[in-house]
């Protein structure tokens, strides 16, 4: 009996086994969605493989689990309708429809700071499409964009200048509208840059900062803790920049901290400004012996036996530090040759390698004694920060008067005799073989010598007797202490319009014409000056007026007229005595 139950039951296992199954009915759980969208197949058969073609390309395949469903990504694709076919078992299609790929884009990052590089890309935007362009808050920030075969593309941007919070970032082209695709929120938060990081005290730092509220006022920077500058306002961006004097502060590293009436403190990263031992000197040029002031700072508090070096040698010491680090010395500038020179400093805790030093130009000083005086004065001249041991030339109003060598020290010293031919403010020059020179002003005297005066031949006196006549023209002598010349001039007009002598730094008190300068008869006009070695002229003296010849060519033809008349006088005498003879003679013979 049992047998036979057992017989009738594989019967009936055999019987069902052979029995066709019922149709599988699939559908997708949805139609519609982006590029990325997970989609479930739904209603296939537990156990059977499975293959999910799209557009007739297989994106997905396996064995239907006991959910009796499976899952795909819809695949890298142009916007619009695609076909999707599910087959299960693989090779049976159980469903056939359209799945409609709408446009989206994804950024990354999704926050930052401004600047910061923000890769968009977008997917399902028609097949190639051209002129796509990226927006922040509806202003393009990249354009000329073209999308793949399928619809995609990836660009890179930076975040533009905006006020703290969302920023909308969205994108469009030829085809596909901005309402279409979902906007992405890329969140601006607050910074603040500094530069420089590093430098002494008083470096002058430049704060930029991004992203702050829009106007956002109040906003205050702090040093160590301490407020340095306040009453900063942002612009409608959010963005501000200031500039600052890192005040006195220890060597080391130091923070600064930025807040306002609506970025907390905590909203900014701290910047950190570290200070660097630095010294400056004031003034930075000078000549050798100028009293100048070292001022240090950025050293250790209170750091004692701190030293100062001129060109590495060592000018002051002792020195120490205020609390904050800061010291300051009065030095003498010591003798060096012309040009920039080292200036640094060290102390008990701070090596002369760890200083920013400090650079003093020495500056060439000229002086000469006397400033002033005559033609002839014996000048004394002594110069400093010259080159060493160099060739120099002294010149008075550009002519060469001394030359020398200096010393190592860069000093020189010489004498010379004021030359003549200037009066006034006359430059004395001093000029090293290096091209290093250096001007004083030498003061000739400008008073004029006295007015000479006439003596010979005297106003209105006749000389010589018939023209053609030499004279000599003398003059009281007059004495300078430029030494003196003589200017003579003889005109026969008495506003000397038209000079017939002419006689220029003339040494002695007489002159006396040339053949070539005789004088004829007539009346002339003559005066003189003095002139000293620098120039200066007296006025001339008063005109003096000389008449040249006793008897004039007029006189000596109306008296030879006259003779000719009386000797014409007495021949007719003559001759009427000897007719009045001769008449009586006949007279008697009658």
């Amino acid at each position: 009996m049992r047998i036979k139950v057992l017989t009738v039951i594989a019967l009936l296992l055999v019987l069902f086994s052979a029995m066709p199954s019922s149709p599988v009915h699939a559908d997708l759980n949805v139609y519609t969605g982006a590029v990325g969208t997970e989609v479930t197949a739904l209603g296939l058969s537990a156990g059977q493989s499975y293959s999910i073609l799209w557009d007739n390309i297989s994106i997905a395949n396996g064995t239907v689990g006991s959910g009796a469903s499976a899952t795909f990504k819809v695949p890298e694709a142009y916007t619009g309708t695609h076909n999707v076919i599910v087959q299960c078992p693989t090779g049976t299609s159980v469903y056939s429809g359209a799945f409609t790929v709408i446009p989206t884009i994804s950024i990354t990052p999704i926050n930052g700071v401004v600047g910061t590089t923000i890769t968009i890309t977008g997917h399902g935007f028609a097949a190639s499409e051209a002129n796509i362009a990226v927006t922040v808050d509806s202003a393009v920030v990249q354009s000329g964009i073209t999308a793949s075969s399928v619809g995609y593309w990836s660009t890179t941007f930076s975040a533009p200048a905006g006020a703290r919070g969302n920023r909308s970032i969205d994108a469009y082209g030829a085809t596909t509208t901005a309402t279409t695709i979902a906007n992405k929120d890329f969140y601006v938060y607050p910074q603040v840059k500094m530069d420089p990081t590093t430098g002494g005290v008083g470096t002058v730092i430049t704060l930029i900062a991004t992203g702050f509220a829009a106007n956002e006022s109040g906003i205050k920077v702090l040093y160590s803790g301490k407020e340095i500058r306040s009453g900063i306002t942002a612009d409608a961006n959010g963005s501000w920049n200031a500039t600052i004097a890192i005040p006195n502060s220890t060597r080391g590293l130091h923070t600064l901290n930025v807040y306002g009436s609506v970025t907390p403190q905590t909203d900014i990263t701290d910047l950190n400004f570290t200070v660097s031992p630095s010294i400056v000197v004031s003034p930075n040029t000078g000549v050798i012996d100028d009293m100048i002031k070292i001022s240090g700072s950025g050293f250790y508090s209170n750091e004692s036996s701190i030293a100062i070096t001129f060109d590495g040698d060592e000018i002051a010491s002792g020195i120490s530090a205020d609390d904050s680090g800061a010291w300051s010395a009065n030095v003498r500038v010591p003798h060096a040759a012309n040009g920039p020179h080292t200036i640094g400093a060290s102390g008990r805790l701070t090596s002369s390698a760890d200083v920013t030093t400090a650079i003093f130009t020495i500056q060439t000083e000229l002086s000469i004694l006397p400033k002033s005086g005559n033609v002839g004065e014996e000048v004394r001249v002594a110069g400093s920060g010259f080159s060493n041991s160099k060739d120099f030339t002294i010149t008075f109003d550009g002519n060469v008067v001394a030359s020398g060598v200096t010393l190592d020290s860069g000093t020189l010293q010489t004498t010379f005799k004021a030359p003549g031919g200037k009066n006034g403010s006359i430059n004395v020059v001093a000029t090293d073989s290096k091209g290093v020179t250096a001007t004083a002003v030498f003061t000739m005297e400008s008073t004029p010598p006295e007015i000479p005066t006439t003596s010979s031949p005297k106003d209105g006196a006749t000389v010589g007797f018939m023209g053609e006549t030499k004279v000599t023209f003398k003059w009281e002598a007059v004495s300078d202490p430029s030494g003196v010349t003589y200017d003579l001039e003889v005109s026969d007009d008495s506003g000397f319009g038209r000079k017939l002598i002419s006689r220029s730094k003339l040494t002695s008190t007489a002159y006396t014409t040339t053949e070539a300068e005789a004088l004829n008869n007539g009346e002339y006009y003559w005066h003189v000056r003095a002139v000293d070695g620098a120039t200066n002229q007296s006025d001339w003296s008063p005109t003096s007026m000389v008449k040249v010849g006793f008897i004039t060519m007029g006189t000596i033809i109306w008296l030879a007229v006259g003779l000719v008349a009386l000797l014409i006088v007495i021949l007719v005498i003559r001759q009427f005595g000897r007719m009045k003879k001769k008449d009586k003679k006949e007279s008697e013979w009658d």
